[in-house]
């Protein structure tokens, strides 16, 4: 069977990834279109992308070309610019390579290879020989993590402070200002154990010896630094003692006996190493959450941009102010790193924070994954403001059942005890308010919003468009009329949610409305690729149900002519949402493409498998509608089709754009990778959306329709 027949057809992989030469396209708009730029719109000023995220296209956060393609996606790398005869050669000529189909091998060989691969392996068992030190990857991805305790993130940049220099203490404005200085600090085994109030089984050892950091991963262990023994569900940390003391460890933080090293100088015996984590990361770093204002957001969805939000009306408030969350950390103003995980793990948060402090950051803002709470991550942090935005199915592979997940989340909750300080703020349309609001002390002031009138804030009115969302919101101070580059009703939530932090913090209402409207978006959260095409690209972070569906809704309240969307689900995660997930996709869009989201060690084909189920077919009968080159309907008239390469079914998904579709890529959003086994390889669904734009009149030009899958090739037979 013809590759063709049944996945993206040929020439996406080799026409659309190469850069056109003196290409001149019209802008062509109707009343319909959906697609007019929005930077265009009632003088909206450019959107700005959140911090910039996906301006550029194949560059990444520091400005580095992508990893070079290997295998198959050898086929997508540009080639050098030639002449229009040049581009022209290449459609006529790629329907006929040979070399095409020798890299991309038909779906339904490599469908059966899997099941070939997958019997074989069932005997054999691989074991690692670079397993982390007592903790396991969080994917924070509303799919969870597999270990009590995530690997270590990276430390921030280092730059070093001669703390005699007079000029140590001057403001950051006085310097550079992506200039963070770092502290420094220093403890002895005997004042940590005090101050984190740790009481020891037994202690071996010098009680005075001077501990200089804190890791439960070794490859990150230093001379001078304490270890501690984390375990976690495919690991533990006890196994790589000897590799931590090579490294220069002096003290060791274990359960049992472990064999040390000349450089050890204490041995520390605690009944659980992941319970005290916190307390000696929070005492080590002097508890510095204790000098900031920290504002915890929890909840299924909504997180990110809430957080975006709040931290815009901080700065509005002339605060500086640090994010922690999913996409990135900040330590205040334009000085951000890529956020391995949601919430760091206990020992990375406390020194976050603690540079902060050092910093003179006054305001941190932070997304509370429902793992961290659960591994006890925040215990030691100190937080001002909780805030619930909403509570869904999610993270089922790591939480026992939903009640679990909802009292993972109510910990940040049961720690608002001071009515003096502390403030709750609630999502009152979700039908999980009341047990947030109950948490820790019911005389602790709460401030709820909702679309409800009952709401302490809620919307008088809402306007929305594909390119803004304007909303008159009633406080219990007076209303404010809000013009929000953020898009949908989902959005409306997240700007009531920011809205009311600042009415429970006496926020004057001008920075609200200031704060919030200086926000035109959020990387990878609704955010428009826009090339000047007649339709709409869309790229999003939707990855659970109840985020896919609030999103198709928001794209069909805009009015497009038809929504096609591509949708995946993450390997080693839940798999009772694939179905769901797969089923809300085909009844909300008129065309879709089931495909590849971060597979990691299960096979992508059978991911895929799980969803088709959702849509009442199987892979086996899917292929079999290929070998006759056409997918017929489903249940409801809309068409579905499947492709496990991410970078093709994104790009085929473009080239079926026409005048006033919605074209929807959800599920990765703001990420730049795709993980395959163990293995992060380079992606970036707005840079394909945007290498797609740019060739698609090209490839339309040639005769090609590209309106269904498969391709239809003028006078060609596949």
């Amino acid at each position: 069977m013809a590759l063709a027949a049944f996945s993206c057809p040929l020439p996406l992989s080799r026409v659309l990834a190469q850069p056109r030469a003196g290409w001149n396209g019209a802008r062509v708009c109707s009343d319909r279109s959906v697609a007019v730029c929005a930077t265009r719109s009632r003088g909206r000023k450019p959107r700005r992308g959140g911090d910039g995220e996906g301006e550029h296209r194949y560059a990444d956060s520091a400005g580095n070309d992508p990893p070079e393609a290997e295998g198959p996606e050898e086929a997508f790398q540009p080639r050098k610019n030639g002449g229009p005869d040049q581009d022209k050669a290449a459609v006529n000529g790629v329907a006929n390579s040979s070399s095409m189909f020798n890299k991309l091998k038909d779906l339904g060989e490599r469908y059966e290879a899997s099941k070939v691969s997958k019997r074989r392996a069932a005997n054999v068992v691989v074991k690692s020989s670079e397993e982390s030190d007592g903790s396991e990857e969080e994917e924070e991805k509303g799919e969870g993590a597999q270990a009590s305790i995530p690997e270590e993130a990276p430390p921030p940049p280092k730059v070093k402070v001669d703390k005699d220099d007079p000029s140590f203490n001057l403001e950051l404005g006085e310097l550079q200002e992506s200039v963070i200085k770092e502290p420094r600090f220093k403890m002895t085994l005997t004042e940590l154990l005090d101050e984190a109030k740790v009481v020891p089984l037994s202690v071996e050892g010098d009680l005075d010896v001077i501990i200089s950091g804190i890791h439960h991963d070794s490859r990150q262990v230093n001379s001078g630094d304490m270890f501690v023994c984390c375990i976690g569900e495919t690991s533990d940390g006890h196994s790589f003692v000897p590799q931590a003391a090579e490294q220069g460890a002096v003290v060791i933080v274990a359960t049992k006996e472990v064999e040390i090293g000349e450089s050890v100088k204490a041995v520390v015996i605690v009944s659980d190493t992941n319970s005290i984590l916190s307390a000696l990361a929070g005492a080590f770093y002097g508890r510095p959450s204790e000098s900031l204002a920290v504002v915890g957001i929890t909840g299924t969805n909504g997180k990110t941009t809430t957080s975006y939000l709040l931290r815009s009306i901080y700065e509005s408030m002339g605060l500086k102010t640090g994010l922690i969350g999913t996409i990135s950390y900040s330590i205040h103003g334009k000085h951000k790193q890529d956020a391995p995980h949601t919430t760091p793990d206990a020992v990375y948060l406390q020194k976050l924070m603690a540079t902060m402090v050092h910093n003179r950051t006054e305001v941190c803002v932070m997304e509370v994954s429902s793992h961290a709470l659960a591994q006890d991550r925040c215990k030691e942090i100190d937080f001002d403001v909780a805030v619930f935005t909403n509570l869904t199915r999610d993270h089922m592979d790591y939480h026992e059942n939903e009640d679990s997940y909802k009292e993972a989340k109510g910990k940040l909750f049961a720690s608002m005890v001071d009515p003096a300080r502390h403030r709750k703020v609630v999502n009152i349309d979700d039908p999980n308010a009341g047990y947030f609001v109950s948490l820790g002390n019911p005389k602790v002031p709460v401030v709820t919003f909702g679309m409800e009138k009952s709401a302490d804030v809620h919307p008088l009115d809402i306007q929305l468009t594909l390119f803004e969302t304007n909303v008159l919101v009633k406080t219990p101070r007076g209303n404010i009329e809000i013009s929000s580059g953020l898009l949908g009703r989902h959005n409306v939530y997240n700007i009531l949610a920011a809205v009311s932090v600042g009415i429970a913090v006496d926020a004057p209402l001008e920075d609200i409305v200031r704060g919030i409207e200086e926000v035109d978006s959020v990387p990878g959260r609704v955010e428009l690729v826009d090339e000047e095409q007649p339709f709409a690209v869309i790229v999003d972070y939707a990855h659970t149900p109840d985020a896919l569906s609030r999103l198709l809704d928001t794209v069909r309240e805009c009015g497009p002519r038809r929504i096609i969307t591509v949708v995946g689900c993450g390997g080693d995660r839940d798999r009772g949402k694939r179905p769901v997930m797969a089923k809300i996709a085909a009844a909300k869009s008129e065309v879709c493409i089931f495909t590849s989201d971060n597979p990691r060690s299960e096979d992508p084909l059978e991911i895929l498998d799980d969803m088709l189920a959702g849509v009442g077919w199987s892979m086996d009968e899917y292929l079999k509608c290929g070998e006759r080159s056409y997918y017929p309907p489903i249940w409801n008239g809309n068409r579905v089709f499947v492709y496990d390469l991410r970078k093709i079914a994104v790009r085929a998904a473009v080239a079926m754009g026409e005048e006033g579709d919605a074209v929807v890529i959800a599920g990765k959003g703001h990420e730049k990778y795709q993980i395959i086994g163990k293995e992060r390889k380079y992606h970036d669904d707005r840079e394909e959306c945007r290498e797609a734009l740019l060739h698609v009149d090209m490839l339309h030009a040639s005769g090609i329709d590209t309106s269904e899958i498969p391709w239809k090739f003028p006078g060609h037979k596949l």
